[in-house]
């Protein structure tokens, strides 16, 4: 019996898995997005003083953590396609959105987010 198991075991780590990608590979084909976050501003109109930036709100692609936005400044790589996107934090409604990127586009989003009410 310890025979058959200890064959199954060396022939299951013979057995190579696909390793995971690397998330900080870039493939020709992969999309690339950029994002920063920014309070709206108390009248609601962003444009008439400077919006304060929230880098430690968390961006989240397709239910996955990637990281805090002032971490994020060379941008993520993401396949091309459909993807959900949120940005988080404690303080601020969330924002979601649901995009689709073509092979090799490049796209910068500024969210503004709104203040939660205490």
């Amino acid at each position: 019996m310890r025979a058959a198991v200890a064959a199954l075991a060396l022939a299951a780590c013979s057995t190579r898995m696909p390793s995971p990608r690397d998330p900080g590979q870039v493939d020709d084909d992969d999309a690339v997005l950029w994002f920063t976050a920014v309070q709206v501003a108390e009248n609601g109109d962003p444009g008439t003083q400077k919006a304060a930036g929230v880098p430690d709100a968390a961006l989240w692609i397709d239910g996955s953590y990637v990281g805090t936005l002032g971490l994020l400044r060379g941008g993520v790589a993401v396949e091309p396609g459909p993807h959900r996107v949120e940005i988080r934090h404690d303080d601020y409604f969330s924002h979601y959105a649901e995009i689709t990127l073509a092979s090799r586009e490049r796209k910068r989003f500024q969210i503004e987010l709104a203040p939660v009410l205490r």
